[in-house]
């Protein structure tokens, strides 16, 4: 008698620390898919006010709302990512809005600035999806997988 109930209440022991840690590990995915949806969508708000400035300096037009939203999303970048990713994204803005007033005052070819800045931003976008996917592939042991096949 005594072993059948030493032996429940292990069993009821057992299976709370094993909810217990599955609960953890359910919250860890969460936050970590969580961070990495917010990071996709800074990076596409990075991205979409550099198109903005661009498309504002080829008609000439040059105000300077675009390149708030840049500086925001900068900060954010900042923010939620390492030093490296940053710093490029630093880099980057600080090309963008260069070269964008140097092409809304028709002070530089526009054919000369445009490619030189455009891989520059090509380079940055992949620095963005490396950092989303080792982001996905630390999510947990199914996305490790699937990154690990890719």
């Amino acid at each position: 008698m005594t072993q059948v109930v030493v032996g429940s209440l292990l069993g009821i022991v057992i299976g709370v620390v094993a909810q217990g840690t599955q609960a953890r590990r359910g919250r860890r995915w969460e936050r970590d898919e969580s961070f990495t949806a917010e990071k996709r969508v800074v990076y596409a708000r990075f991205l979409r006010a550099i198109s903005a400035s661009y498309a504002q300096a080829i008609v000439g037009q040059r105000e300077r709302s675009e390149d708030g939203n840049l500086h925001a999303a900068t900060a954010e970048i900042e923010l939620l990512r390492g030093p490296r990713v940053a710093a490029a994204a630093r880099y980057l803005r600080d090309s963008e809005i260069d070269a964008h007033s140097w092409i809304a005052a028709r002070a530089v070819d526009e054919s000369g600035v445009v490619p030189a800045v455009n891989v520059r931003r090509l380079a940055s976008v992949e620095i963005f999806k490396a950092d989303l996917k080792s982001s996905w592939c630390a999510a947990g042991p199914i996305a490790a997988a699937a990154c690990w096949l890719s």
